[in-house]
């Protein structure tokens, strides 16, 4: 018969016992809102020492309101975003005013009853989850709302897409086209990518592994859509030679083609050209045959690099990063102090007040590299992911779905919860019915660039050269 020790391990033996959960986080690659719960040490200053070193002192007001701002927002998020089309999930009253402090501490099983009911032992299991599920969206939102509080955003935006405005031109006729100095590239459509509001950032990077806001690279970007794929290759070759974007700095593993493939395209090419030159086409019809081609890539590349994508969303997408630099405005502050100071103070009180307003260590100019997102596409993709099967609306209760699942597995398991069938097509708390919003908005028509085959220049070139045959 084995011999039990009952109680407590010894001191010597307790620090084996691994909290395993926190260690993955750490070197096995886990998110930590993927933690089961809040793992925190012992000690009543324990929850305060943990939220300080995350970045937020209680005890400095400024720290304090900008985590109720966060925690308000979150609430907002859970009721407005998650529970949407779950009937009768509600948030607990008692979460509205609960103390950061306390929902740490309940987050991480502080308080739990080991000698209560079974019906109060229930009770603190389900609180418990829903503080790990506030948090879980509050961490999301601390990264959000810290990189998006720069002062700087609206002049890199600016910077990065005037490029591309510059390059963008207008006819008479309103079509648009993509300048280039040895070609023009009719376009559909120009889109700029607008700032995405509080809870669109925090529910995209509830679909990342990593979950903070620097590694969204689509903050800024713009959507370029032709007539045909070929003019898709066109457009990219245009904003290279025009130094709109900076081959150099394009990130390697963020660029994608679910739209053209490239080898049977090149093996198409040189088809068509063989064709030429044993004359069963001409060189209008050679252009033509060219740009016949539509072929895809085969495969899920687009589902793996995005599971949230529609396998019909067709694009070629690259990030590429631009350095941007502007004077440092503390620097311009203080040298402009120091100005007033000279024209004011004398002797030893300016001597004093130099010394304060001291630029040293203080760079004139920031400079940094500033990530953002260019997508080209053909129109009757354009028209697929917004109208068809790849439409955003669709996209969007993917992420939804899969964000809940995230943020509150333990809410929905305790209370019974299945997801809404056929997507969230019900109401709850904070929402309200969505079924209309899943009817496809017809796009309008208008007059666009006479061919979509060649880059207008080209394709004018040619018909000239063309009909001057005899």
């Amino acid at each position: 018969m084995a011999f039990v020790r009952p109680g407590p391990l010894p001191p010597l033996l307790a620090p084996y016992v691994f909290s395993w959960e926190t260690m993955h986080t750490i070197i096995g690659g886990r998110s930590a809102i993927d933690l089961s719960h809040l793992r925190l040490g012992d000690g009543d200053d324990e929850a305060y020492r943990f939220l300080a070193r995350y970045g937020y002192d209680l005890k400095i007001p400024s720290h304090a309101a900008d985590l109720e701002r966060i925690r308000v927002e979150a609430l907002g998020f859970v009721r407005g975003v998650l529970l949407t089309g779950l009937r009768g999930v509600l948030v607990p009253q008692e979460l509205d005013t609960m103390p950061v402090l306390d929902l740490l501490r309940t987050a991480a099983g502080e308080g739990l009853p080991h000698d209560g009911s079974d019906a109060a032992l229930a009770a603190y299991k389900l609180q418990m989850a829903w503080a790990c599920a506030l948090l879980r969206v509050m961490h999301t939102m601390a990264h959000a709302v810290n990189y998006f509080q720069t002062n700087f955003y609206r002049e890199i935006r600016d910077r990065i897409l005037n490029r591309f405005v510059e390059q963008v031109r207008t006819r008479e006729d309103g079509s648009q086209y993509l300048h280039c100095a040895s070609f023009d590239v009719p376009l559909v459509r120009f889109e700029v990518k607008e700032t995405k509001p509080l809870r669109s950032i925090t529910l995209k990077l509830l679909q990342k592994q990593e979950n903070v806001a620097y590694d969204m690279f689509d903050h800024i970007g713009v959507r370029i859509i032709v007539h045909r794929p070929v003019d898709a290759l066109f457009a990219v070759r245009a904003l290279r030679e025009e130094h709109t974007i900076m081959y150099p700095n394009v990130k390697p593993t963020r660029s994608r083609n679910t739209l053209i493939d490239l080898p049977a395209y090149d093996t198409h090419v040189r088809g068509c050209l063989q064709r030429f030159q044993r004359g069963e086409l001409d060189e209008m019809g050679t252009v033509e045959a060219i740009h016949a081609f539509d072929r895809k890539p085969e495969g899920r590349e687009q589902v793996e690099w995005n599971p949230y994508s529609s396998d019909k969303y067709r694009s070629i997408q690259f990030t590429c990063r631009q350095m941007i630099r502007f004077d440092n405005p503390l620097f311009v502050r203080l040298r402009d102090a120091q100005i007033v100071a000279r024209k004011h103070l004398r002797g030893a009180k300016l001597a004093e007040l130099l010394g304060t307003l001291s630029t040293v260590g203080v760079e004139p100019e920031i400079q940094f590299f500033f990530p953002y997102e260019v997508q080209v596409m053909d129109i009757a993709s354009y028209q697929q992911a917004t109208v068809g099967r790849a439409s955003y609306s669709e996209y969007k209760e993917r992420q939804i779905d899969s964000a809940r699942r995230r943020v509150m597995p333990r809410v929905l398991e305790l209370l019974g919860v299945s997801e809404p069938p056929g997507g969230n097509d019900g109401e709850g708390e904070g929402g309200a019915e969505r079924g209309a919003s899943h009817q496809p908005i017809p796009l309008k028509r208008r007059l666009f660039a006479e061919t979509g085959l060649l880059p207008q220049a080209t394709v004018d070139e040619l018909r000239t050269r063309h009909s001057d045959r005899p």
